[in-house]
């Protein structure tokens, strides 16, 4: 906490001013002396009464924030005041992280009265700018005497108020190797491929769409084609964010790591079973690294972990990141998004 004042209302000018005002009352005005010392007692007490009640008041936040870029919301936070006394205006202030904007401002202040033993809502009207944890740098509160002669600055630590999770852009889908001469496939689904081929047997009055064209431009000879979608039961999706060298974080990061979004939204659409591998470290050393799930907080846990993601992440050394990824097979289907500069 941090009291700011005029500097003639530092207190060796005030006791200075007590003792005239003693002066002058014995050998003086007495209507004046009382002034004096008046003034002087406020001036040496409302200080240290500042301090006092700013230990009877916190900050409480709301609800997480979850939003996409672009997205307006209004958030709340709750001044909460157990003194027993009003503590009259009282002002919040702070700058927010740079992914999102009140008002066209980085800056954020409001002012309320604050009551006796009251609770009341600061409104925060924020504007979504780009993929990233919510949070403001620290939340400042100012309290000011009743002659607004003193102001008293208390910071409180402001946890993270939400996230600006990452859009959603179309994501390249792997193709599958043909598995007979002159074969060209589409593949419209990264989590199920409608043309895979059970078997293949000469034609014998079977539906047209399963003639198999291309095979009869080649031989001469009509096949039918037998197709079954297949789906895998769990999905890891890789998310290579290093260059080819593996020292650093692709430039293309911000484009992959939307990808990947799209890729998990549809997976939870399709009630799939899907999880989430990242080659990086935090500055704590924790590693992103998301064991298949399914369902609405699994999904939450997703976009959380892309939302947190960040450049200033240390970058997993290429060997360890594919032993890490190699463990995963059997029934898991790996899709591997970036790597080799795509």
């Amino acid at each position: 906490m941090q009291l700011v004042s005029p500097r003639y209302l530092e207190s060796g000018y005030m006791w200075l001013l007590f003792v005239v005002g003693v002066f002058t009352a014995l050998y003086g005005n007495v209507f004046l002396a009382s002034v004096i010392i008046g003034f002087s007692l406020y001036a040496l007490i409302m200080p240290e009464l500042l301090f006092r009640l700013a230990e009877y008041v916190h900050v409480e936040v709301t609800d997480e924030l979850k939003l996409f870029p672009n997205d307006e919301e209004t958030y709340t936070i709750k001044l909460v005041s157990t003194a027993p006394v009003p503590l009259g205006v009282v002002r919040l202030s702070g700058y927010l992280h740079p992914t999102v904007e009140s008002e066209e401002h980085a800056f954020w202040r409001q002012e309320n009265y604050v009551g006796r033993e009251a609770a009341v809502a600061y409104t925060l009207p924020l504007k979504a700018i780009r993929r990233g944890p919510i949070r403001m740098e620290a939340i400042g509160m100012e309290i000011r005497d009743p002659l607004r002669m003193f102001s008293l600055y208390k910071e409180d630590p402001l946890d993270r108020i939400g996230y600006v999770f990452p859009e959603f852009l179309p994501y390249p889908i792997p193709k599958r190797p043909p598995t007979l001469p002159g074969e060209e496939m589409v593949r419209h689904s990264a989590y199920r491929d409608p043309e895979t081929f059970q078997s293949v047997a000469p034609y014998h009055g079977q539906p047209m769409r399963q003639l198999y064209w291309s095979a009869y431009a080649k031989t001469g000879e009509l096949l039918a084609r037998t197709e079954q979608p297949v789906q895998a039961n769990e999905y890891v999706v890789v998310l290579d964010l290093l260059t080819k060298d593996g020292r650093a974080l692709t430039h293309q990061m911000e484009r992959l790591i939307s990808q990947a979004a799209a890729l998990c939204r549809d997976f939870e659409k399709e009630n799939a079973s899907y999880g989430l591998i990242v080659p990086t470290l935090t500055k704590e050393g924790i590693t992103y690294d998301l064991a298949p799930g399914s369902g609405e907080t699994h999904f939450r846990k997703v976009m959380t972990t892309l939302a947190c993601l960040s450049e200033r992440d240390f970058p997993l050394a290429r060997s360890l990141f594919e032993r890490k990824v190699a463990k995963y097979g059997g029934s898991q289907s790996i899709l591997r998004l970036g790597g080799d500069g795509r």
